[in-house]
Formats: C-alpha cells, structure tokens, sequence
C-alpha cells in the first residue's frame, strides 16, 4: 500500500463515472484507513471531503446516497430527520409509558394481596 489514499478513476461498475456525472468537481478516493469509499469535491473550501459512503463496496446504492446528500436537498434532509427524531422521541415516550403502567399495577397487585 502506497498512501493512505487511492483515487478510485474507473471501477467494475461505472460508479466513479455516475458519480462525476452528479458533479463534475466530484472524484471518489479509497481511505485505507478506514477501510471505506469517500466523495470529494475539488472546488470545496477547506477540506475536500464532501461525504464518507457507509457501504463496503461500490454500486448504485453510492450513486443514490450522493445524490440524496447534495446541498441542494439540505431542506428536505433536515425535515426527514426531524420527523424520524420525532418518531423515534415519540416511540421511546411509549416505552416509557408502557414500563410505568406495568410497575403501577405490579405496585396495586401486590398492595391488594
């Protein structure tokens, strides 16, 4: 292994391409390190890491997920996190609920026996 770092030009796929396709600033680098796929942007300010792919290889679900992440769509990203936090928020309330319910009448149970 030379680097950190390999530039991933062409693969089995096409990816690399697709992903160029989005963005023409866009190039997709192999981190050792971490033993995953990133996308970069050339014209980027500071760093050029744009976004680490949470998948072990390569494929169509890379080019969905760069497109789903895109500035562009921040608005919509960050409802859909809300309203997944709210779920979420909503469901653990219900736990909390159910496990307060079930002690009360494990509480009453007891005091009537």
């Amino acid at each position: 292994m030379i680097g950190t770092y390999e530039i991933i030009y062409d693969d089995l796929f096409g990816i690399a391409q697709r992903v160029k396709g989005i963005d023409s600033d866009y190039f997709i680098v192999r981190n050792y390190k971490t033993r995953g796929f990133e996308v970069h942007a050339r014209g980027q300010r500071g760093s050029s890491l744009a976004l680490c792919l949470p998948f072990e290889h390569l494929d169509a679900r890379s080019v969905e997920h760069v497109l789903k992440t895109r500035a562009e769509r921040h608005s919509i990203l960050l409802a859909q996190m809300e309203e997944e936090n709210e779920k979420l928020t909503r469901a653990e309330i219900g736990k909390v609920l159910k496990n307060a319910e079930y002690t009360y009448e494990s509480i009453l149970s007891k005091e009537g026996v």
